[in-house]
């Protein structure tokens, strides 16, 4: 016998208008009704991303909510964040948009689709696939087709074109979306200012504007500060993210990527990829785990 999922938040309510006044009475019945279903488990509060720690610790993407990702290269958070936006997608089965501006569509793809058959995206490029491997390419493609999955890789993409195309794919979809993903802040272009640091603030705060008219978790990845490569612990910190400022003013969940055996091969924490989460706006802050598997850029959970 199938068990029913519980319904996931916002998805069947009524349109929010963030430029709406509405009473204090109004908004706790909805209060009320929320913490009611929740207690009875017929709704969660987020959008699980199938990370279990990492939902835990946030109780999933919370609508309206800008989430930070950040890292520096080859730390697996493009892996991290495209894997976030499948599972929400696949499980889910709510549209998500993913703007690429650092890979294009078809890197994307290539990435989706290993993740989905764990065969390794080099031997997918170059067409090295056995013959007894063709039936899960097949199998792979064809569930991938079938996800609300929507990749733009236009390059000096503006925050204006970014909601025109989700608000598109809203609309088409007659539904509420389940992601917005932006990779990554640093490549993005924003309205003149004296200073680059003061035109991607702007993004930011645009970008948290963003997710709360248009009701959806938006997932922006941003790249560290290179200052990091030169201390001995390399863990990263708050004060590592470029424009530091306006994305903890702004963003509700700032969360970093680390993976030890990149400094230190030796460790014993191989394969073992850190999520650190400094700010949380509504939430406990610490480290979670998972387990990395770079020839499928995949990520999985660490088993209790």
């Amino acid at each position: 016998m199938e068990t029913e999922q519980p319904e996931i938040e916002g998805t069947q309510r009524p349109k929010r208008d963030p430029n709406e006044i509405i009473s204090l009475a109004s908004l706790l019945t909805t209060t009320f009704d929320q913490i009611q279903s929740r207690s009875i488990g017929t709704s969660v509060a987020g959008i699980p991303t199938n990370f279990y720690d990492f939902d835990a610790m946030t109780h999933g993407l919370q609508r309206g909510d800008l989430i930070v990702i950040g890292g520096r290269p080859a730390m697996g958070k493009t892996s991290f964040s495209l894997q976030m936006a499948k599972n929400i997608a696949q499980i889910h089965s709510l549209p998500v948009c993913i703007f690429g501006l650092e890979m294009s569509r078809e890197q994307l793809s290539y990435r989706l689709l290993s993740m989905e058959t764990g065969i390794e995206t080099g031997r997918l490029r170059t067409g090295r696939i056995a013959q007894e491997e063709w039936a899960c390419v097949g199998e792979g493609i064809n569930k991938l087709g079938e996800l609300p999955i929507f990749i733009s890789d236009q390059r000096n993409i503006t925050v204006k074109e970014i909601i025109e195309k989700s608000e598109k794919i809203k609309k088409e979809w007659g539904k509420e979306l389940g992601l917005v993903l932006i990779d990554y802040l640093q490549l993005m272009d924003g309205p003149p200012y004296e200073t680059r640091d003061e035109e991607l603030a702007k993004v930011v705060i645009a970008m948290k504007n963003m997710a709360v008219n248009l009701d959806v978790p938006v997932v922006l990845m941003s790249q560290l500060d290179r200052e990091l490569e030169f201390r001995e612990n390399k863990r990263p910190m708050l004060s590592d993210l470029r424009e530091t400022q306006a994305m903890e003013e702004h963003a509700d969940i700032i969360s970093m990527i680390y993976r030890d055996e990149y400094y230190n091969p030796e460790t014993i924490d191989r394969g073992i990829t850190e999520l650190i989460t400094c700010k949380h706006r509504n939430g406990p802050v610490g480290t979670v785990k998972l387990l990395f598997e770079p020839q499928f850029t995949r990520f999985r959970n660490i088993a209790a």
